[in-house]
């Protein structure tokens, strides 16, 4: 008898010890500026939510503004994205610059909603600066998570010269209210990021950056990709045969761009280079879904002036399946950014086995490598840019093992697995 309620006894600790041990899980809060349209910085946020959840954690996203429509619909739907504030101002002209201002004033008044959170994240700012303020006033770790240092304080010299009107009109405003404020937000922003118990970074080039402009030891947590089945992949079937996308028949082959549509994306230069890759292979396309934006129509104009109205294709928006069959069927992307500081579209297309030409500068120097999953050109010669372009378009045995090896070097280093492993391994370090 004794030894049957031992058993027992042992059993049911064994349930409750189980179930102690689930309840354990820590509880995460992750704060990002604003989904408001499809951006990598967004894409990391996203993945990370849903990858800690499937760990078991118990993750909130939180932001300032939001648009649900306009940035990965299914994932933030799925996840139930939260703004700091009522919506109550969705019709108000700039609404997105009025909603980061008051949510970053306010910020150290959002510490009693949080109260029961283990740790916090901060992604980008103000993400950062509201992880500090409610995790200082209930002494709870935070990490914060950097695609770039702060670019109101700290901008690239393509910034200057494009700003972000173009798109997203309410981070102009946002630029010149705080370039007012500069010497104050400037110190916000380095005691919120030096405060931090971990910075992360995406990747090793921009973490370099971030090192020296904030004197902060960082931690190399590049972005990830899902990378597809091997048996998915059309490695050899990228110069043949078409698909069908938006009402659209899209014969192959064709290049790829999947950035949004800012000027500081610079598609101006691959789609000049076309030019100069047509005139020895005719059979080349260029294909670019996305939201069209003020600098879609300075596109449409160049690729008229040019003669390419039947060469570059403008999709607009495209559902994720969509934008997945575009990546699946390349025979090869398009990374024309300057000073990226680390860019998901090359190991985006890497899942599937696609080849990249980029320049030989900033992120790309990472996510790709010259000559073994993609080919860096000289910044910023349109020239070696098309001859880059041209080597992958003819040569389909030399384009077909960079695939494989952008899809395997993708899968090994670069993937959402590797990602969330080393996130987790932060919490558990700081909590």
């Amino acid at each position: 008898m004794n030894s049957k309620n031992e058993n027992l006894k042992n059993e049911a600790n064994s349930i409750f010890g189980s179930v102690h041990g689930r309840s354990k899980k820590k509880k995460i809060a992750i704060f990002h500026c604003g989904f408001i349209y499809n951006g990598g910085g967004e894409r990391i946020v996203l993945e990370e939510a849903i990858g800690l959840k499937e760990r078991g954690f118990d993750v909130e996203v939180y932001a300032p503004t939001l648009d649900s429509d306009k940035c990965y619909p299914q994932m933030v739907n799925k996840l139930g994205v939260k703004m700091f504030l009522p919506c109550f101002i969705n019709e108000l002209p700039f609404r997105n610059a009025i909603r980061m201002i008051v949510s970053s004033v306010l910020a150290p008044f959002f510490s009693y909603r949080f109260r029961s959170t283990d740790v916090f994240i901060g992604a980008n700012q103000p993400g950062a600066w509201i992880a500090f303020c409610v995790a200082k006033i209930l002494r709870k770790p935070y990490i914060v998570y950097l695609n770039q240092p702060n670019r109101i304080i700290y901008p690239r010299p393509v910034d200057l010269d494009y700003g972000w009107s173009t798109t997203v009109r309410d981070y102009q405003v946002l630029f010149r209210i705080f370039r007012l404020i500069k010497p104050i937000f400037a110190w916000l922003d380095n005691i919120s990021i030096r405060s931090a118990n971990a910075v992360l970074t995406n990747g090793n080039y921009i973490g370099g950056v971030i090192e020296n402009v904030y004197s902060k030891t960082c931690l190399d947590v590049p972005a990830g990709s899902h990378s597809s089945p091997i048996s998915e992949l059309k490695i050899d079937q990228a110069y043949e045969g078409s698909i069908l996308v938006s009402g659209k028949r899209i014969r192959k082959p064709y290049a790829l761009i999947t950035n949004r549509h800012d000027p500081q994306k610079r598609f101006d230069y691959v789609i000049s280079a076309l030019k100069i890759v047509l005139r020895t292979y005719q059979k080349a396309k260029l294909i670019i879904p996305g939201q069209f934006t003020d600098n879609t129509k300075e596109l449409l104009r160049l690729t008229r002036k040019l003669g390419l109205r039947n060469k570059v294709v403008f999709l607009g928006p495209v559902s994720e399946q969509e934008l997945q069959l575009l990546y699946q069927n390349a025979a090869l992307y398009c990374y024309p950014s300057p000073e990226e500081d680390f860019g998901l579209g090359p190991i985006e297309a890497g899942g599937w086995g696609v080849p990249t030409v980029a320049w030989r500068h900033g992120g790309p120097t990472v996510t790709v490598e010259d000559g073994k999953t993609g080919l860096l050109a000289e910044p910023y010669e349109i020239p070696d840019f098309a001859n880059k372009m041209l080597f992958l378009f003819k040569n389909k045995k030399k384009r077909s093992e960079m695939g494989k090896a952008a899809w395997k070097r993708t899968k090994e280093i670069f993937s959402w697995k590797n990602h969330i492993d080393a996130l987790e391994e932060t919490i558990k370090e700081i909590s």
